[in-house]
């Protein structure tokens, strides 16, 4: 292992100029040809899924769906491509001999066009492989899901997580630790595929069975060594954040709260933080490259056919140029720093949604839940809102009556009278055992004057009878103004519009697909771990607010606070409220310095 370790670090340090402006190079190839032809490719498959954000009842649909899988396969697919055309760049340089600078990245760039078609043919083949060794795994997972949760409402699921849904991530587990052991053997044995294609000029299919004889009986050794270097790759990025983390975190404790003072530190760790973040992620996937080009070059009576460029001429303005290069590296991380920072330089806009009140304190969707919601500072109270079978829209989320009643049946099968009386706060506590289910007009009622109502409307098949007897509800009581209307499915919101131009409607959804089309509705509301600055200045451009749930922790609410979304849905109302009081009493310099270590986070 030792010599191979010593030849792959001897050839990354022959060549490390040439590496570093190949992969100067490639990421911005990647960003200015790469990024907009995955766009368009992505903005392509609204024909095929209808929609370009996927919400939450349809997200299983899509994944189901051609598009869906048609968007899964693009996705891999051209992440493969990225994955392989970069290290056959690295390979190309790794095997020139002589010091090349920064004519060998021109070379290998040149080499890569010449064997795209065969490189985009090599990462397919991987990728597919990979996938149909995985999928019986998966398949295996799915079953599982069919066989041992189909029958538990999702959120009670979630909620009381009983000992079957353990036993199911427990074989997950499992089954993700057999893809990883399988899709890993797999990975090392056409790992030499790339310099086989390359620098033998093989044919993508000879290419993989070249390598997987090359890699027979390799010593432990050997893929305990390239195993640790793809690790190192893969695990490089939230090392360097976990050590910027702490490392502000001392800072910050050590200097005083000084906007003059913090803003250069500021500016400075932020560009460290960007540097140190290319330059290592640079230094393991090059670093791996040469790793690989050195294990190939050791398999003995190996003799590349690849025609390596003659040395060329050395020019003083060679290492000057590439001095340059670097200084302008340094300049636009700093300029980047400085935009970060005056991002962060803002004050907290967003509004509070207490998710089915204040569901922390009372039980949800009901009067007291309203009220304490108000009490806590929120400025909406989402409710879940559904209809019983004599077309009363009332408060209620479940898809059956189990967990609040303690009865089978669905809501939209009773008869509100048949509810009316039934105890609808004892799950929660008995203090609450006088709670009855609320109707939308109680609610509207409540919040009068006090609050605006976000209506999250759950249909059971009845999506025009529910849309229609909300709308009537609102416009009875005039509250179509201090009203939002939600639904996690297109149709239910656009009935709702048709009824009442003036309503604001919120699309609940898991995550974006392609651009937005703002003209179907006003707010898109992402879950949380959805929610990123990329996806907020996508909302905001589109004209659309973004709003984020359910955050219930304040690490998680500062930092959505700090991305500027529009709203937060949080069931801990008086947290959130708290939180934005602290943070409006803050110091310029107290303001910035804790928003860079959510940023860092």
């Amino acid at each position: 292992m030792l010599p191979l370790l010593k030849h792959g670090l001897a050839l990354f340090r022959h060549h490390h100029r040439s590496l570093l402006a190949l992969y100067l190079t490639f990421t911005g190839l990647s960003i200015a040809v790469f990024t907009p032809l995955i766009t368009a490719a992505v903005s392509l498959l609204r024909p095929l899924t209808g929609d370009a954000a996927i919400t939450t009842g349809g997200l299983l649909d899509f994944l189901a769906s051609p598009g869906g899988v048609l968007w899964l396969l693009v996705t891999l697919l051209l992440a493969a491509i990225l994955i392989v055309l970069q290290l056959a760049g690295v390979t190309l340089i790794a095997a020139q001999t002589g010091n090349h600078t920064s004519r060998a990245a021109i070379r290998a760039l040149a080499g890569i066009g010449r064997r795209l078609p065969q490189l985009a043919l090599l990462a397919i083949i991987q990728t597919l492989a990979h996938l149909l060794i995985a999928l019986p795994f998966l398949a295996a997972m799915g079953f599982a899901a069919h066989l041992l949760l189909n029958n538990f409402d999702p959120y009670l699921l979630n909620l009381e997580r009983p000992p079957i849904l353990w036993w199911f991530l427990g074989f997950c587990l499992v089954m993700l630790g057999a893809i990883v052991v399988a899709n890993g053997t797999l990975f090392l044995r056409w790992i030499l595929s790339i310099p086989a294609l390359m620098l033998d000029q093989q044919t993508p299919m000879a290419a993989l069975q070249q390598s997987a004889r090359d890699t027979r009986g390799t010593h432990r050794e050997t893929v305990g060594l390239l195993s640790l270097g793809i690790v190192a790759v893969l695990a490089m990025p939230a090392v360097v954040t976990l050590v910027f983390d702490l490392l502000a975190a001392s800072v910050f404790r050590l200097l005083p709260a000084k906007a003059n003072l913090l803003l250069p530190v500021v500016i400075l760790l932020v560009g460290s933080y960007l540097l140190v973040s290319l330059a290592l992620t640079f230094l393991a996937s090059s670093a791996l490259g040469t790793l690989i080009v050195a294990r190939y070059k050791a398999i003995p009576g190996r003799k590349l056919q690849w025609q390596q460029p003659s040395p060329a001429r050395q020019y003083a303005k060679t290492g000057r140029r590439l001095w340059l290069l670097e200084v302008v590296i340094i300049a636009l991380v700093l300029t980047q720093s400085v935009q970060v920072v005056n991002s962060l330089n803002q004050q907290d806009k967003a509004t509070i949604t207490a998710h089915r009140g204040s569901a922390f304190k009372a039980p949800e969707n009901t009067l007291s839940a309203i009220h304490q919601a108000v009490e806590d500072g929120a400025d909406y109270v989402e409710i879940d809102v559904q209809l019983t079978a004599d077309g009363v829209p009332v408060l209620w989320h479940d898809q059956d009556m189990t967990r609040i009643f303690g009865k089978p049946g669905r809501i939209g099968d009773v008869r509100y009278e048949d509810i009316r009386h039934l105890d609808a706060g004892s799950w929660f506590d008995d203090r609450f055992a006088h709670e009855r289910i609320a109707t939308l007009e109680q609610a509207i009622k409540a919040v009068h004057g006090r609050a605006r109502l976000f209506v999250d409307l759950k249909p059971n098949r009845n999506e025009k009878a529910l849309a229609t007897a909300v709308v009537q509800t609102l416009q009875k009581n005039h509250a179509v103004e201090r009203t939002i209307i939600a639904a996690a499915d297109w149709p239910t919101l656009e009935q709702a519009k048709e009824l009442e131009p003036g309503l604001k409607t919120a699309l609940l959804a898991q995550f974006v697909v392609g651009p937005l089309w703002q003209d179907r509705y006003d707010i898109l509301a992402l879950r949380l771990n959805r929610a990123t600055p990329a996806a907020v200045a996508r909302a905001h451009k589109a004209g659309n607010e973004l709003h984020v749930w359910t955050v219930n922790q304040p690490s998680d609410m500062a930092r959505f606070l700090d991305m500027g979304v529009d709203n937060i849905i949080t069931d801990r109302p008086d947290v959130l409220a708290d939180l934005m009081a602290e943070r409006a009493a803050l110091s310029d310099g107290e303001r910035l310095a804790m928003q860079i270590r959510n940023w860092l986070r």
